[in-house]
């Protein structure tokens, strides 16, 4: 194999290693559709996954602009003022009565009580620093956090910002990949030694031009994860193959303090199966888990509010599923929509949950 067949695989390899995104499993990554405007769902665990983490493929050429990395807050509280902290991987973990000494932040984790979750971003937690900021009680920045990342109105908004101050981006990243992949390799076989050096120089400006611009978004835009945007730029500047993913890789933080709930309701996208799903789990609990039943609890007023921004209610979703594919199901679970025959009482995936009978 020639030397230049080596460096193409070899470009090639590192180029579709960074065309992925590494995201706690608790979160969820939207994908937006074209045309319609409607979001597909991306499940972190649905290709490669660790304990923690879960593998988000980027589309194969970039950009990948309709990317919406979303997290919400990793803690929520009940009107009992009990906390839940949910784990990187999705798991609740019921915590005692909080004070602020009990959170502490540290690199990509986020620590309450001793229970420690990964974070996608920093700004995931940057609505409860200003709370405290301002004097406010753990209870109340928390409560404040979900409403806001559940809000469609400031979904919205996040989405029409991010997609405005991210403008420049989306054009630097196609013409690296395509610089680096396509035109470097032909200007050396083609134009000789002295051509491939000058646009060699040109692409390292385009990537000091991506890296200025992710400071920028650092110190201007999204301060809440300026130490992240720095590192981003820095590695901008020196990675080529991190410069061509630069929007996606900025998206993370974009989108890190909004739930995808608000984002899918700020579209319009009312019959996305992903918003259904989700309704059902704070409508139907698993019977004997106390941590679900407590997080359906916390969340079902403020998604009501969501919802009825939309003119929505919750038993809105809660209909009966399609039997078409199995029209000898007699009875469903009303939370997963599994279907069973009539003889079956109780779903075994949600923890013996009552099923509902076919009218």
């Amino acid at each position: 194999m020639s030397a230049f067949a080596e460096f193409l695989l070899i470009a090639i390899a590192l180029y579709l290693w960074e065309s992925t995104l590494w995201l706690p499993l608790r979160g969820v990554a939207l994908r937006r559709r074209w045309p319609g405007g409607q979001w597909r769902i991306v499940d972190p665990a649905a290709w490669i996954a660790t304990r923690q983490l879960g593998m988000v493929p980027l589309l194969p050429l970039p950009p990948d602009a309709g990317l919406a990395p979303c997290q919400a807050p990793p803690v929520v509280v009940g009107a009992d003022g009990n906390f839940l902290m949910e784990s990187a991987s999705g798991r609740l973990h019921p915590l005692k009565p909080l004070g602020w000494d009990d959170f502490h932040e540290q690199p990509h984790h986020l620590v309450v009580a001793g229970q420690k979750t990964r974070i996608s971003s920093p700004r995931c937690i940057e609505v409860l620093r200003r709370a405290r900021h301002r004097g406010a009680t753990p209870e109340v920045a928390v409560r404040q956090a979900w409403r806001l990342a559940l809000s469609p109105g400031r979904s919205g908004r996040e989405w029409r910002r991010w997609k405005l101050v991210s403008g420049p981006l989306r054009w630097y990243g196609p013409l690296l990949t395509l610089g680096f992949l396509v035109g470097l390799p032909l200007a050396y076989v083609y134009l000789g030694n002295l051509a491939t050096v000058v646009f060699a120089l040109w692409l390292w400006c385009l990537m000091g031009w991506t890296a200025a611009h992710l400071w920028w978004l650092g110190k201007r835009v999204y301060p809440g994860a300026r130490s992240a945007l720095r590192m981003d730029a820095l590695l901008a500047l020196v990675v080529p193959f991190h410069a061509m993913r630069a929007v996606e890789l900025a998206a993370v933080h974009a989108m890190g303090t909004t739930h995808p709930l608000g984002l899918i309701l700020s579209s319009g996208d009312l019959e996305n199966p992903w918003l259904g799903r989700f309704v059902r789990r704070i409508l139907h609990p698993m019977p004997d888990v106390a941590q679900d039943a407590g997080f359906s609890a916390a969340l079902r007023p403020l998604l009501e509010a969501a919802l009825s921004q939309s003119g929505k209610t919750p038993n809105d979703f809660d209909a009966a599923p399609s039997r078409l594919n199995d029209p000898v199901a007699a009875c469903y679970c009303p939370r997963c929509h599994g279907l069973y025959l009539a003889h079956a009482s109780t779903c075994p995936d949600c923890h013996g949950l009552a099923l509902r009978r076919f009218t």
